[in-house]
């Protein structure tokens, strides 16, 4: 600390001040140690990045590139002679086939007709047909029986309102929203191209629809989730009403459930209904109230763990015990990989985690816990970055290295991750949610569009089964096998 240094300094010097300089000049030198602390707090929030910390890609700030020298290379710019191009092919069953055929010869007058072919020459264009709206009318006939004067409607049309839009075109708006992520307004300009003059309702009308569908599936979701044996958990901030609330996510790598919830813990985990009664392997960060599940197993995502020691790296010097942690943590990766079974070789595992005891606890000697400041009676002290990295790694060791023991156990939670950020991808093109009702519902078609996508299947084919009346085939993604 540089506070202990200059008073150790301080005190070889100021042994003939009068007693006003001695407290003027600790006061000054206790101000320097505030500053030195602030000036570290926000160097280190400055230097956070996605390769040391949790902050997304996205977030990084990057710096413009050198400008290259166009005489260092004599290539020209583009792709190079005898390089391999990836352009369109000839398609082998064309829709129409228009034939140039031969018949006298030009030159001698000779038929050709009944001469075999030297060479037939294909060429092809593929273009998009007239898109347009296919419009069917029922005509419905009521009559009056001049007997007994009934009145009579003819049966058969279902169909309840006078106007109603067919399943393509409530599926493709649903898409277009849930999956493109476009923004109503805009939805409404494409549809407008096909003749489809839309209101801003009706698109709201549709999603609300599609949503109710849905609540079969979701509640076969849950279930199913709740018996997986492993799954990954996650959560991210979205704003609705331009308040913060908070997307969950329970998955597999053939399921997505996700929810939307005020909070981000336990009364989240509660609404959503997978959590407290899960009885696999919960893949997880480090947020504190996963660890209240003690029904399940916990396995801790080491990517996380990586980035904490990076950043104890470049941040801390902490090189000596960080960087062979990582090291350790990759070469236990890698083993893992290899081998058959998922699991690294229980002749190594002893070794293994007498090798990462003993980096933590050269890590705890060299960062000792900082000591509770002068007049504080309550709280706890606050500790640094460091520190707090090495007690998880100390006191969560079983559930950081779960994944060198246990084959369905994964190095990281990249899973839950992968599936969060298509909504993070949502907020940026289309904003937050103006209300938490339709930002459910989204969440609900969104559980279903990643499930279909998971499981290899057109997302907008999976809602046109759910606008389709007696079709529940999208039933079937609930229960892959």
């Amino acid at each position: 600390m540089i506070y202990e240094k200059l008073k150790s300094e301080y005190d070889q010097i100021s042994g003939s001040w009068p007693e006003e300089a001695k407290t003027f000049s600790l006061s000054l030198l206790l101000i320097i140690e505030d500053l030195s602390q602030r000036l570290k707090k926000l160097e280190d929030q400055v230097a956070q990045n996605s390769r040391n910390s949790s902050k997304p890609p996205s977030q990084d700030t990057h710096q413009r590139p050198k400008k290259t020298n166009p005489k260092s290379s004599k290539r020209k710019a583009g792709g190079q002679k005898g390089h391999v191009g990836e352009g369109a092919k000839l398609k082998d069953n064309p829709d129409d086939i228009v034939a140039y055929t031969l018949g006298d010869c030009p030159q001698c007058g000779q038929d050709l007709r009944p001469e075999p072919l030297v060479e037939q020459i294909r060429k092809q264009i593929e273009d998009i047909p007239e898109i347009k709206t296919k419009v069917i009318e029922y005509q419905i006939e009521v009559k009056s029986c001049p007997t007994c004067q009934a009145l009579w409607q003819a049966g058969g049309c279902d169909q309840q309102h006078e106007f109603e839009y067919g399943p393509n075109i409530k599926s493709l708006a649903v898409y277009l929203s849930a999956y493109q992520f476009l923004p109503q307004q805009r939805i409404k300009a494409l549809l407008g191209i096909f003749g489809i003059q839309i209101s801003t309702g009706t698109l709201n009308n549709f999603r609300k629809s599609a949503a109710q569908r849905i609540e079969p599936f979701e509640k076969a979701l849950r279930q199913n989730l709740i018996q997986a044996p492993s799954a990954h958990f996650d959560e991210t901030g979205i704003k609705v009403g331009g308040v913060t609330h908070w997307v969950h996510v329970a998955c597999t790598n053939l399921l997505s459930f996700f929810g939307i919830h005020r909070n981000r813990g336990q009364e989240a985990h509660q609404d959503m209904g997978i959590l407290p009664t899960f009885g696999g392997i919960i893949h997880r960060d480090s947020y504190r109230p996963y660890n209240d599940y003690t029904q399940s197993h916990h396995s801790l995502c080491c990517a996380h763990i990586l980035r904490e020691l990076q950043f104890a790296i470049e941040r801390n010097a902490q090189q000596a015990w960080a960087q062979p942690m990582i090291d350790l943590l990759l070469d236990i990766k890698k083993q893992v990989e290899v081998r058959a079974g998922g699991v690294a070789d229980p002749r190594w595992r002893g070794r293994h985690r007498k090798k990462y005891r003993e980096l933590v606890k050269q890590g705890l000697q060299a960062n000792p816990a900082a000591q509770r400041p002068e007049g504080q009676i309550k709280g706890a002290t606050k500790q640094s970055k460091t520190y707090n990295l090495l007690i998880r790694l100390r006191d969560r060791e079983e559930d950081i290295l779960r994944f060198m023991s246990e084959p369905l156990a994964e190095f990281t939670n990249n899973q839950a991750e992968r599936d969060l950020r298509m909504n993070k991808v949502r907020a940026k093109v289309s904003g937050g949610f103006r209300a938490l009702t339709a930002a459910k519902e989204f969440m609900k078609i969104r559980s279903l569009i990643s499930t279909a996508i998971k499981q290899a299947v057109c997302p907008l084919k999976t809602l046109q089964m759910v606008f389709t009346d007696g079709n529940n085939d999208f039933m079937k993604l609930a229960y892959p096998d």
